[in-house]
């Protein structure tokens, strides 16, 4: 693909006079098969600390795509309140680690000051194993830029792995 024609196939979603330079589109709904690429304990722009997964389509349509998968477990919001998407987010780190055959110890989750940075050491065994991702996409009414994106996991045939010997390198 030229970049002429990578010009064209953007030009026939965007308005430059309307549309916002920086709108995220993101992967469709659908399901993917998707590589593990990197896990972290990061930071949200507005502080809160958060369990961040890079997921990388590696097949199909939307090879080498990624998704930013991040994943709250605060129990209450920035404002105060519990938080509404605690339950979610705790079954979703449970799901990805059975999905990845990733057992997580109970230590993990005792110290809440330390259980992101717990849990982003336990997830470093996923990194590079696949899974199945379905994604399901809705609009967002209250802030339309970006939709709601909900997820579930299934487990995917790993990919076959090959030994190098030193015999085998070419220095």
């Amino acid at each position: 693909m030229s970049l002429r024609d990578a010009m064209n196939d953007v030009a026939k979603n965007f308005d430059a006079k309307k549309d916002s330079v920086n709108e995220f589109k993101g992967l469709p709904s659908g399901d993917y098969t998707v590589a593990v690429s990197k896990v972290e304990d990061s930071t949200a722009p507005w502080g809160a600390e958060q369990l961040s997964f890079v997921l990388e389509v590696v097949e199909g349509e939307h090879a080498g795509s990624k998704e930013f998968l991040r994943i709250g477990l605060d129990e209450v919001t920035k404002t105060g309140k519990p938080n509404p998407m605690l339950e979610t987010n705790i079954r979703m780190v449970m799901k990805l680690a059975a999905v990845l055959g990733i057992q997580i110890p109970d230590a993990a989750w005792d110290d809440d000051s330390m259980v992101y940075e717990n849990l982003s050491k336990v997830f470093q065994a996923g990194v590079g194993k696949t899974m199945t991702m379905h994604l399901k996409v809705r609009p967002n009414k209250k802030n339309p830029e970006y939709p709601y994106r909900n997820y579930d996991f299934d487990e995917a045939e790993q990919p076959e792995t090959t030994e190098v010997t030193d015999d085998q390198m070419p220095f």
